[in-house]
């Protein structure tokens, strides 16, 4: 079986110079990458079938280019060695002749490489069929809001660590300077006999980033209460070593005479003086909001979500 082939979405011969194109393009997209990313479905043996997709890619000589199949097209794996590994689907592109062609190519043949990361392939050992590996499309990639609001009506009151709104970071998204962000409001009740702290933290994966710690003071009079986060991971670096820190920003309030004199509000910020955190950038996270109360009785509930990529 061939792999698949198309030519780029430009103007063609006998309508525009195709580079003139190129450069209009790069003009008008900042990012490149998947722009409608495609369904990795597994087939008879070891085919795949890949749906529709789109993408912007740089062609190296300061143009780019749109590239993309509006057909389902289908390519073979390679079975499993004697041990596991991972495939990179990779759309290569000659800009000279205005054709893309899908690669299954290492993660470590893409530094350098023009064309477009379309997802990865994590075939285990002696896998004999693509129904057996782990198919990962990867992502549309763009800054500002990514979807729509979400409605997690997620509940915690303990005294450990409780999620409380999450968002995928996918892998090779990122770029250094990237911040995603993860915005989050809703309300909570407290016991007035026995108001704790209230703590709140960005955490990546297993690894928990900076922390703020809200007084059991700044809590009203009144039982019920509203609250606003935003928590943003930075990247400083990427690769498997890559490198990123945190931000958050906190807000509550009760819910009625809400005064500096009543002393019922607080707003905390929070972010590292120094260091940072270790994240594989190749790999999806999952970036969250967790809350911990310092006693029992009390709770919180996030109402509203949206994450983003604010740059």
């Amino acid at each position: 079986m061939t792999m698949p082939t198309g030519l780029l979405e430009w103007g063609q011969a006998g309508q525009y110079n195709g580079i003139d194109d190129r450069f209009t393009i790069g003009a008008l997209a900042p990012m490149t990458g998947l722009i409608s990313p495609p369904t990795l479905t597994a087939g008879t043996g070891l085919s795949i079938t890949m749906g529709p997709w789109s993408a912007v890619v740089d062609c190296g000589d300061g143009t780019k280019a749109v590239i993309g199949s509006r057909a389902s097209t289908t390519f073979n794996e390679t079975a499993g060695g004697a041990s596991a590994r991972w495939d990179v689907i990779w759309a290569d592109i000659n800009p000279d002749n205005a054709t893309w062609t899908i690669s299954l190519i290492t993660e470590a043949a893409m530094s350098g490489r023009l064309g477009c990361f379309l997802g990865l392939i994590n075939v285990p050992a002696s896998a004999s069929t693509s129904a057996a590996m782990d198919l990962r499309p990867g992502n549309a990639r763009s800054i500002g809001p990514w979807g729509r609001a979400q409605f997690p009506s997620l509940s915690y009151g303990g005294t450990g660590w409780g999620t409380l709104a999450s968002m995928i970071i996918p892998a090779y998204d990122s770029d250094v300077g990237a911040i995603y962000e993860l915005e989050a409001w809703g309300n909570g009740s407290i016991t007035q006999a026995n108001k704790t702290t209230l703590s709140m933290r960005p955490n990546f994966g297993s690894t928990p980033m900076t922390t703020i710690t809200q007084g059991s003071t700044a809590f009203g009079t009144t039982n019920a209460f509203r609250w606003w986060a935003t928590i943003r991971l930075v990247v400083v670096s990427i690769g498997v070593s890559g490198v990123v820190r945190s931000f958050i920003n906190f807000a509550q309030d009760e819910t009625a005479n809400v005064s500096p004199g009543n002393g019922n509000f607080a707003f905390i910020t929070q972010a590292e003086s120094s260091g940072s955190y270790p994240k594989d950038s190749t790999r999806d996270a999952t970036f969250s909001l967790q809350a911990s109360w310092g006693g029992s009785g009390q709770s919180l509930t996030c109402q509203v979500c949206l994450p983003k990529r604010i740059c």
